[in-house]
């Protein structure tokens, strides 16, 4: 084969080799490999080459084994040869399964740089191992992968703040531990290591310098809600621990809504929790579907009813606005919500409640109507974010009753959006005298 210029050898030998369409040009006429390599070293090196794209290899200078705790060690037998390494880790009969549990534990152990094949850290999860290698899984105390898989974890361990431990004085080690969960942290689960359980069962091992500690959240609040959570920790298992008996927690959640709630809310009025499903899409069609969607379960009372079941409505503050494109005037209402029902999802239930009633929740997706309607600068602030959180507990524990609160949000205060409107007002009407 002949070429006008080294450019075009060049684009040649970067192409994929084809495959010869008959048996004959094959064994006389195509080069060989030796003869690509001689025609390639005998180019002149002064033309460009094709430069590779960087790649970013973590280092394991900063990661060292000696300076780590050794959890489980282990060697690859032959059935295991040629298999990669998230795969390994997480077999039956693999040592390192007593302590990774599913890939996607796998995956975060090797990113932060737990595991160690040969004694040196290794962050490809899709590496293949030979037979008669050692893999090594270490404590995750001070080890950071250089990739920044840990750094994103401690991050999100410093936004959630323990506020109190109320400690038991009949039980040893038993504590009640109140934790401010930020927007996005699930409360339960050891699935993951980004869990409320499983950072509140590492922060207080190493508080309390102890290799093993039980945590069991009491507390069910929703990954998209912010607030206070009850944690139970005890160095024993807390499904036989008969303690937890005693404990009463009533939540006291804090909601802006849309419109202005009738006078008779300032007093307290109950509303009973729904038993049934209140997702439209799991519904399922009965005779009546096309009755009116108002539930007849959820009913209003000023009889006090027992809040296991129920949540008690009460209003603090109201507030007139004018929407900035309909000049008819708005109001939104701060109420405070209590309930000791916990089965979980009550930052659901409760927008569910106060829309059955004309009262949706300022930035509920299923209140955009409400929305479009509320002043530029209020929607500016908002950012489609909802106005609910847990900011206060009255927890009960072995006859003692305390409260514990923690700072509300503003964008859940009338007061708050009072003075930030009447700021807009003063700064527009400067701006005409000007």
């Amino acid at each position: 084969m002949q070429f006008d210029s080294n450019e075009h050898l060049r684009a040649h030998l970067r192409t994929p080799a084809l495959p010869d369409v008959s048996y004959k040009s094959c064994r006389e006429g195509n080069p060989t490999t030796e003869d690509r390599n001689e025609k390639c070293s005998s180019l002149p090196t002064s033309a460009p080459s094709v430069s590779a794209k960087p790649t970013t290899v973590p280092t394991t200078e900063s990661i060292d084994i000696n300076d780590a705790t050794v959890l489980v060690e282990a060697t690859v037998e032959k059935k295991y040869d040629s298999k990669r390494l998230k795969n390994i880790c997480r077999q039956a009969d693999f040592p390192l399964s007593e302590y990774i549990k599913s890939k996607s534990q796998c995956e975060t152990a090797i990113k932060n740089g737990r595991v160690f094949v040969n004694r040196l850290v290794a962050f490809d999860t899709g590496r293949l191992l030979r037979e008669n290698d050692i893999v090594t899984l270490v404590k995750e105390e001070r080890i950071q992968a250089a990739g920044g898989g840990s750094n994103e974890q401690v991050a999100n361990a410093s936004v959630i703040k323990f506020v109190q431990e109320i400690a038991s004085t009949q039980t040893p080690g038993l504590s009640i531990v109140i934790a401010n969960k930020p927007v996005g942290v699930r409360c339960v689960g050891s699935f993951a290591s980004s869990t409320l359980e499983m950072k509140a069962q590492k922060h207080y091992e190493c508080s309390r310098g102890v290799e093993k500690l039980f945590c069991r959240p009491l507390t069910k609040l929703d990954t998209g809600c912010a607030g206070l959570c009850a944690l139970a920790i005890s160095p024993e298992p807390l499904e036989q621990q008969a303690d937890l008996d005693s404990l009463h927690i009533c939540y006291n959640f804090t909601v802006l809504v849309h419109g202005q709630v009738p006078e008779t809310w300032k007093d307290g009025i109950y509303a009973k929790v729904p038993t049934k499903g209140v997702r439209q899409w799991k519904r399922q069609k009965t005779e009546d579907s096309g009755a009116d969607d108002h539930d007849s379960s959820i009913t209003l009372s000023t009889t006090a009813i027992d809040l296991d079941n129920a949540i008690f409505i009460n209003s603090l503050d109201v507030l007139s606005i004018s929407g900035a494109e309909q000049q008819d005037e708005q109001c939104i209402s701060t109420l405070t919500v209590s309930s000791c029902h916990d089965e979980g999802r009550m930052a659901n239930v409760i927008p569910y409640i106060l829309r059955k009633f004309g009262y949706p929740v300022v930035c509920d997706r299923f209140a955009k109507r409400e929305y479009s309607r509320l002043p530029r600068k209020m929607k500016n602030v908002l950012k489609q974010k909802i106005c609910i959180g847990l900011y206060s507990l009255d927890i009960e524990f072995e006859r003692v009753t305390q409260t514990v609160a923690t700072e509300i949000h503003k964008r859940t205060q009338c007061n708050f959006w009072r003075h930030s409107l009447e700021q807009v007002e003063q700064s527009k009407s400067c701006s005409l005298e000007v």
